[in-house]
């Protein structure tokens, strides 16, 4: 059985809104045998959050479908080591599944910076001071903005890098297309048949690092193709463009 892994946000759906055809294309995979894998470096939500939303749109799901950000960061994070986690609850699950402590002052072993609403002065000033103090930063990735329906909205990217000026120190990123992602998809799926994503910078650099084919889908953040590069409207027009020619 080969994978096909799939990016989310701006792919399979817009703040979990459905692209047309996104389930149908799945249905499609899965019915002539490929193993269908979410990979995402959207690290706020929970994994049965994911789930939820994947059922809500008639996308069946097991959490070892799923491989997000969140768990490429906490697994950077050493069994039982203390973390200053600016993120939401994705990440949060993720350390409590290594018996991290999550801390609430600037002594840490590690800062955890990820998509969140919740980031204010006082958590910029607390995720500092422990990188100013010796914590390892991490990063669940550097995404500047965030596909929505109605446009783009700044991303992970753009709180870490309040935090990477605040403290002096850059960041090092766990998620997609780095090898702490990498990893987690190495042991989650054996030949790839697919990397689909929206973003060329991300998705497409991912797929480099994994040896596999990538098509770009122009539903999320990047509408232009660069030259060279596949690309398709959606997710069922690459589905069903790959099912006319190998099967």
């Amino acid at each position: 059985m080969s994978t096909w892994l799939l990016d989310l946000d701006g792919v399979v759906w817009l703040s979990g809104e459905e692209i047309p055809g996104s389930a149908a294309a799945i249905a499609l995979l899965r019915d002539v045998g490929e193993d269908v894998v979410f990979v995402t470096n959207n690290s706020a939500p929970t994994i049965s959050v994911l789930q939820r939303r994947l059922e809500r749109i008639d996308i069946a799901s097991d959490p070892k479908d799923l491989i997000t950000a969140a768990q490429a960061a906490a697994s950077l994070v050493p069994e039982g080591g203390s973390v200053v986690a600016i993120a939401d609850g994705g990440v949060r699950e993720a350390l409590t599944q290594r018996s991290a402590v999550v801390a609430d002052d600037g002594h840490a072993d590690a800062v955890i910076v990820g998509w969140t609403e919740s980031f204010t002065y006082e958590t910029l000033a607390t995720a500092a001071t422990a990188v100013r103090s010796g914590a390892r930063f991490i990063g669940t990735n550097a995404d500047p903005t965030h596909p929505t329906p109605a446009g783009l909205r700044p991303g992970t990217g753009a709180i870490i890098a309040a935090v990477e000026v605040a403290s002096g120190r850059a960041c090092e990123f766990a998620g997609k297309p780095n090898d702490a992602m990498a990893r987690l998809v190495r042991q989650r799926a054996g030949s790839i048949s697919m990397v689909v994503g929206d973003q060329v910078a991300t998705d497409g650099a991912f797929a480099g690092v994994l040896g596999a084919p990538f098509s770009l889908v122009l539903s999320g953040v990047d509408h232009l193709a660069p030259v060279g590069v596949a690309a398709a409207p959606t997710l069922h027009h690459v589905v069903t463009e790959w099912l006319a020619a190998n099967r």
